[in-house]
């Protein structure tokens, strides 16, 4: 057995064992979902769910299988600006590593600001702060048409006096098309074990993932397109929008696997300049309200290059009155002229 499909059947194992947890943690409770919220500025604008955008240096966040020479030593810094005073900070930076491989290190961290105490009469106990963090290392490797990646996270959370740790393994591999622009992907994220829990004998459930994308741009023209297809671990999406009181809508297969599929383009009318746009359905049917859903679900943004920087912008649309703005920088500090 050759090393890319070794490396397919320990992705698929993982899958059944991401299967398997699930199935067993549905009396558990969800923790760090913060770590898959879009927070630097090319899977927000791509509907904040993707495995098969290249040419970003944060983007192996999302998948280290995504590293790629084109992004060696381009430090990036990335801010969120989420509703209800959240914001968040995203740092990433590669570099060569050991058996022609290259290697990733990331910070996400949220600061959710100070929130109000109450006891359990509904007397107020006084503000307290609250924070979460992940801390990643990734490795990738390219072996002919197949690029395959490893991530190892540390993942915090802090609610007062309240703390949360846990260890969290990604993989990822990405096949891509030796003629044409196409790749094909398989992600497997966030299976790992918790370290501490908030309160002792709790059973903090990680945000697993069984993720499989593709993107595609035809010869010649200025546009790529992707799909990608999350939690393909789970026999149905645990959560669903109230209104929505059709059983049929909200167990049909269709409107099962499109809750699951996030959609998303990217425009290059130059090597310059680069724009973004996304649909992510589930989004839009969780925030439809009764006066219609507005822009809910849809992502935009835009990136260009000015000399040695590459400025970006992202916007995510969650409800009528408006979203959250993601706004990125990041450095070509090697003088190595890389394209979208």
């Amino acid at each position: 057995m050759n090393v890319s499909r070794l490396h397919i059947l320990l992705i698929l194992l993982g899958a059944m064992l991401i299967n398997q947890q699930d199935l067993k943690g549905q009396s558990s409770h969800a923790a760090f979902q913060f770590v898959d919220h879009p927070s630097y500025t090319r899977l927000a604008s791509l509907g904040g769910v993707n495995i098969t955008a290249q040419s970003d240096p944060l983007m192996f966040l999302s998948n280290p299988a995504l590293l790629d020479s084109s992004n060696l030593f381009h430090p990036a810094l990335h801010y969120l600006n989420f509703p209800g005073g959240i914001n968040a900070a995203t740092l990433g930076y590669s570099f060569s590593g050991f058996s022609n491989g290259i290697i990733g290190v990331g910070i996400q961290y949220f600061n959710y600001g100070e929130l109000q105490g109450f006891d359990d009469l509904g007397l107020p106990t006084g503000g307290f702060l609250a924070n979460e963090f992940a801390i990643s290392t990734s490795y990738a490797r390219q072996t002919g048409i197949f690029n395959y990646g490893g991530s190892i996270k540390l993942m915090g959370s802090v609610l007062d006096s309240f703390q949360a740790y846990a260890i969290a393994f990604d993989f990822g591999v990405n096949y891509q098309h030796p003629a044409q622009d196409l790749t094909l992907a398989i992600n497997l994220r966030n299976l790992g074990f918790n370290v501490k829990n908030y309160i002792d004998e709790q059973n903090l459930q990680l945000p697993t993932d069984v993720r499989i994308g593709a993107s595609f741009k035809p010869e010649h023209a200025p546009f790529r397109f992707h799909l990608t297809l999350r939690n393909l671990q789970a026999r149905e999406m645990d959560f669903y929008n109230p209104n929505i009181i059709d059983e049929n809508q909200r167990n049909s297969i269709g409107a099962s696997i499109f809750r699951r599929a996030v959609f998303g383009v990217e425009i290059i009318p130059s090597e310059y300049f680069n724009l973004q746009m996304g649909y992510n359905h589930l989004i839009r049917r969780e925030f439809d309200t009764t006066i219609g859903a507005g822009s809910a679900g849809f992502t935009g943004g835009l990136a260009f290059k000015m000399k040695q920087f590459e400025f970006s912008y992202a916007r995510m649309f969650y409800h009528v009155p408006g979203g959250s703005n993601v706004i990125g920088v990041s450095s070509i500090i090697n003088n190595k002229k890389r394209s979208f």
